[in-house]
Formats: structure tokens, sequence, C-alpha cells
């Protein structure tokens, strides 16, 4: 992917082992937007400021937290793009087709690329052709090399959608890869978020599930603490189903429809049966459901993992007026960004005018975990307790 370095959007670097890696392109519609060797069809990459009009794209090769193979593909497409009569697309406006490819791998080594394409005026047959030439190219020719289990296509004039409003076309191979963390397995699809450094991520879950149900006995083990567990912003299920063994019930929200579907799956072929999965958005699915839980049913925890932009404002009041709630875990990858809004709301005097009635939360627990090796950054696991 290529990512502006002096941003906080890094999730390019956020490579090792299991992972998923974003790569775009440059357009030779600007001249600000070149490889380092000046050819604009470069993937890799960015280095260099929006602002300043200084970006230049460089590929991956020399990074140590990306997967030999993720590099491979990257050439591979950059390799595509060169062969291609049709122009990269980076600002829309400008024309172009050939966008991002995502790459995710997992711990044996399976591989998914996800291509990114802007139709432009370009009519149905001719984007039929250049999808015979890309699977032509990953199957038959010198992207064979990559092996791809999976080949997907996504045509879409916007700069992110879902399934549901840009179909991934299965291009070649098989729908999914699947990956393993503490015992469990996850099927991953194309739409789906799943946690890009498996290693850390067992670490990550570890510690989110030790949080949501701490051990309190003195033998150790695996203890039954019983009750429900909200997972807000579920993913593929990988919170909620590597807690459940140790609560009653689990009940995962998710927006993205492909992860609820992922997440089914995921309880059904682990054989958990105490999950249930609601797809939409938390800030309506929460307030509705939390009328329906009673706080005195074996007791309530709630665990969130929301994206950058942290948890919308009505998440944040239907967890903090719902009285049965004495432990929240709040997982963030941008600690300092958007998610400081949340700690606030849900750590504040109540504030009748925000409709924030509820006993205020504490923080008493914050544990760093190096999701992103070679970067800055790490994910900040919360505890807030009342």
């Amino acid at each position: 992917m290529m990512s502006n370095l002096s941003s906080s959007k890094i999730t390019s670097y956020r490579y090792c082992l299991s992972s998923l890696g974003i790569f775009q392109v440059t357009s030779n519609h600007n001249p600000h937007h070149l490889g380092v060797d000046g050819n604009a069809k470069t993937v890799g990459f960015y280095v260099g400021t929006w602002r300043q009009r200084n970006i230049i794209c460089v590929n991956g090769d020399h990074l140590l937290n990306m997967p030999e193979k993720h590099k491979l593909v990257a050439r591979c497409y950059q390799n595509f793009l060169r062969l291609s009569s049709l122009e990269p697309c980076l600002l829309f406006h400008t024309g172009g087709h050939w966008r991002e490819i995502t790459v995710r791998t997992n711990t044996e080594g399976h591989t998914m690329a996800i291509v990114y394409f802007h139709p432009q005026t370009l009519t149905p047959d001719e984007v039929a052709v250049n999808k015979a030439d890309l699977v032509d190219y990953f199957t038959k020719g010198p992207g064979s090399v990559c092996q791809l289990d999976s080949l997907f296509f996504q045509e879409t004039n916007m700069t992110r959608c879902t399934h549901e409003e840009s179909p991934y076309h299965l291009l070649h191979g098989q729908p999914h890869i699947y990956d393993e963390v503490l015992g469990f397995k996850f099927r991953i699809s194309p739409d789906a978020f799943f946690q890009v450094n498996q290693a850390a991520a067992e670490v990550l879950y570890g510690t989110v599930r030790d949080l949501c149900t701490p051990n309190t006995g003195q033998g150790g083990g695996q203890p039954k603490v019983g009750g429900t567990l909200l997972d807000v912003c579920c993913g593929t299920g990988a919170i909620g189903i590597i807690v459940s063994p140790r609560v009653d019930r689990i009940i995962g929200i998710e927006l993205v429809e492909q992860a609820v579907e992922d997440a089914r799956h995921n309880a059904a072929f682990n054989n958990v049966l105490n999950c249930e999965f609601i797809p939409g958005k938390a800030e309506v699915v929460l307030p509705v459901l939390m009328s329906q839980l009673s706080p005195t049913d074996g007791g309530l925890t709630a665990v969130v993992n929301p994206a950058r932009a942290g948890l919308h404002h009505r998440v944040v009041r239907a967890l903090r007026n719902q009285p049965g709630i004495h432990r929240l875990v709040y997982v963030s990858c941008k600690p300092d960004g958007e998610a400081m809004r949340n700690f606030r709301e849900l750590c504040c005097a109540p504030d009748l005018q925000k409709k924030l009635t509820g006993d205020a939360f504490t923080p008493t627990l914050a544990v760093p975990v190096d999701m992103f090796p070679h970067t800055p950054h790490c994910e900040l696991v919360l505890l807030f307790e009342r």
C-alpha cells in the first residue's frame, strides 16, 4: 500500500508472518507521483507529503517487516502494469484504471491477492479483456511464480467500498484462506478484517481474553467466568470465539456483512455454540440490544475493537448507560487519535447534555502490544472498570 510515511496512515507497515499488505501505484497523470526511477507505473509505498507535493513511490523490497511473498507479488504486479496498455489510477478525476493490490498471506504461505480497478469509461467487454489478461499473467505468465491461491478483482469508482457495494469477483483459486490463532481456525475473506501479524495477534487476543475474563482462582488454567460478552466491531469473530470457553454467551456486532458470514462460519467450524453475530452499524444495533439485556443475567462485559476513527458517540453512550457493564476492554490501534474522545466520554462525570447518565468508568490498566515491528506504532489494550 502506498502510505504517506510522515502521517499516521501507516497500515502498510503492519507485516510479519501472517499478514496483509495494500500496495498502490503511481499515476503518470501527476508528475509529483513517480517512482524513484521516474517510472509512473511503480508499485510500492509513498514517502513524502501531499502538502509539500514531494511524494515519491518506493518499492518495499528493503522492508524487514514485510514477508518475501508480499514483495514478490508487488514486483509481479508492477511488471504487469508496465506491460498493460492501461494507465494506473491515483486521482480518479485524472483518469487511469489500475489501482491498489491487497496481498493476504497466512502462516502456511497461502496467498490471496485482490486487485482494485477503476472502470472510468470502459465498456464491460473492455473490462473483461483486462481481467482475462490479469488472470493469464498470474496463472500462466511471469506472475505464476507467485503461486496465488486466490485472485480477486473489485471494479469500483469509490476509494473504499464493501462487497455489498461493489462485489469482489473471484478470478482464480479459492474464495478464502484460513489462519490459526490460539488453537482456533479462522476463515479470511477479501472484505473481512483480520489482524495482519499472526504471532503478535496471539499475544493481543490472549491479553484481551484475560482482561475480559480474569482468572481470580489460585489454580491457574482457564476459569469459567460466565456471563455475556458484547463484542463490538467483532470482525470475523476472533475475540469472541477465543473468549467463548470462559463465558456463557457471546454477542458480536459488525458492520461488514461478509465479516459476519465469516464469523458465523468460524464459530461453527470451531464447534463454538454460544456465539451469535449481528450485522449492522454498532450505533444502530447496540442501543436496541442493550434494552433487551438483563444487567443481572450473569454479568455483562464489553470489548470494543474499532477502526482508527473510534466508536460512534451513540455506541459510547449505550455502553456507558448500561449499568450491568462493570468491565470494558478497549482495543485501539491509534489511542492518541479519535479514540481519546471515546476515553473522555467513558470516564467523564455524568453529562445530561451528551446523554451520558451512567456512572463513569475508570481506566485501570493499559497493555501495549507490538503488532507493527520496526515502526513507532503499537496496539494498545485498555481496561476500564466501574
